[in-house]
């Protein structure tokens, strides 16, 4: 299941009703696109956007690199590939910890290796 803009206003705004805070929908949905459109921006420009208790966002890169086209047999040229930048995401602790607890009530366990990678059981 994927969480729109709207759905996550939808879910903050009930949240807020639960404290008797009132805030038109629409508002906090603006709100909401506006706060992942400047963490784009912040990545795009190569900052890295540290969200106490949740994670880490920061832009990776892979560099340019040399390939060859053709198959066997045939005269292969090589090219050079453009650098790639992608997002990167690195979970606290606490995330880490809550979505845990969320797979528990579920009957799913996961553990991870020496080598980093995630199984679940």
């Amino acid at each position: 299941m994927s969480v729109t803009f709207a759905k996550l206003a939808n879910r903050v705004h009930d949240r807020l009703d639960e404290h008797n805070f009132s805030l038109p929908r629409e508002h906090l949905q603006a709100i909401i696109q506006f706060t992942f459109f400047e963490i784009g921006d912040a990545l795009a420009s190569g900052e890295d956007v540290f969200l106490r208790g949740f994670g880490r966002f920061y832009p990776d890169y892979k560099p340019s690199r040399k390939i060859r086209s053709g198959l066997e047999g045939m005269k292969q040229e090589e090219f050079q590939t453009k650098r790639k930048v992608f997002v990167r995401f690195k979970p606290f602790n606490e995330l880490n910890a809550q979505v845990q607890r969320y797979l528990e009530t579920l009957g799913i366990s996961c553990v991870e290796d020496r080598d980093g990678i995630t199984t679940s059981t």
